[in-house]
């Protein structure tokens, strides 16, 4: 775990663009969020699935999708663009994200073999990765991570102070609990996917819907979501809150 000093510091939470099967207006929002909200010392954390990789999934991949090298090659573009928004960014390790490595393991290549993901991606060496993050804040602790419990507050609770996740896509909302000791909250942050791609036919049926927007955290540790808003195509409106 990686500890990161917010304190007094904005911090913006991205999480699930799973490029290049993104929502088409995910660069230009991006950009709309840092203008409008952050500042030059704001913190810029990706907590996963910054790829989807779905060509390499480990379930059937879609024959009417990239290839492989075609999907990469994709993606490493997309990154390249989030990275003129973003030069420095933390980023957690996640299930799409790392399928290149899980790939390496099931078949019994040696990891020293991949390199790592700025190389492969194109990105500036500011970029890091790890599996998560504890930001200090002057509201207490917040443990981030890509996804690890979908229960309404369970995984603040578990880990004894605030948390973030993405992951879970239709997932968007803050939960507060207050104890004698202490205020936590627990965030999902949601998702910027293109719902309507093949990547995500999967869910077609499923009842809850991607939910698309960003999470922060205040120069104060309190969080707020900034919910993407769509009009009947399921295009950006151009509207921040």
């Amino acid at each position: 775990m990686r500890v990161l000093d917010a304190n007094g510091k904005r911090v913006l939470i991205i999480s699930d663009t799973h490029c290049p099967y993104h929502h088409k207006h995910w660069l230009s929002f991006l950009n709309a969020v840092r203008t409008k909200y952050l500042e030059s010392d704001s913190l810029i954390i990706h907590i996963g699935d910054e790829i989807d990789n779905h060509a390499i999934s480990m379930h059937p991949s879609d024959v009417d999708l990239y290839s492989a090298g075609e999907e990469l090659e994709q993606a490493c573009i997309n990154m390249q663009d989030l990275a003129s928004l973003f030069p420095s960014m933390h980023l957690c390790d996640s299930n799409h994200g790392s399928l290149a490595v899980r790939n390496f393991k099931l078949h019994g290549l040696p990891l020293r073999l991949l390199k790592p993901l700025d190389q492969i991606y194109g990105v500036p060496t500011t970029w890091s990765w790890e599996e998560d993050y504890l930001l200090k804040t002057r509201n207490g602790d917040v443990y981030v991570c890509h996804g690890k419990s979908s229960g309404f507050d369970k995984l603040s609770k578990e880990v004894g102070c605030s948390a973030i996740q993405g992951h879970y896509h239709g997932k968007f909302s803050i939960a507060w609990s207050n104890t004698a000791l202490q205020q936590r909250f627990n965030m999902f942050v949601g998702c910027l996917i293109d719902r309507k791609s093949l990547a995500f036919a999967y869910g077609k049926n499923h009842i809850p819907k991607p939910i698309i927007g960003v999470g922060m955290l205040s120069k104060c540790g309190y969080p707020t979501l900034v919910k993407m808003e769509l009009n009947e195509k399921g295009e950006w409106t151009g509207n921040l809150p």
